[in-house]
């Protein structure tokens, strides 16, 4: 009769913590970035891509990166480029927009990362 008594309560304890793990799961980031399903976001996406390939074709022109070349980049209204790292030979880049409160573009030269900000 004792193993019947703590059936029950084992069963509410199993119970009692998926429902405390799928509450903790809930409260985490998304593991996947933002959709590109607006506008806003395409236009941010595209400003990230051609300040990579600017960086890359002045490093070509160059032998180093120079952030020169985004001296007359067209971002969209609200958008904004952040350096993270720089040097001769490596640099990351942020591209944000107020446009898109929930994304960014990493720019670096292995190419262009959509991530959740």
């Amino acid at each position: 009769m004792p193993s019947m008594a703590r059936s029950p309560r084992r069963l509410a304890h199993v119970v009692l913590a998926l429902l405390v793990s799928l509450l903790i799961a809930s409260c985490a980031p998304a593991a996947t970035p933002p959709a590109l399903d607006t506008p806003a976001a395409q236009a941010v996406d595209r400003a990230a891509h051609e300040a990579y390939h600017r960086m890359e074709i002045g490093r070509l022109r160059t032998g180093t990166y120079t952030t020169n070349v985004l001296v007359d980049l067209e971002l969209p209204q609200g958008a904004r480029v952040t350096v993270e790292a720089f040097s001769d030979s490596e640099y990351v880049l942020r591209v944000t927009s107020d446009a898109v409160p929930n994304a960014a573009w990493l720019v670096s030269p292995r190419g262009v990362e959509r991530v959740s900000s």
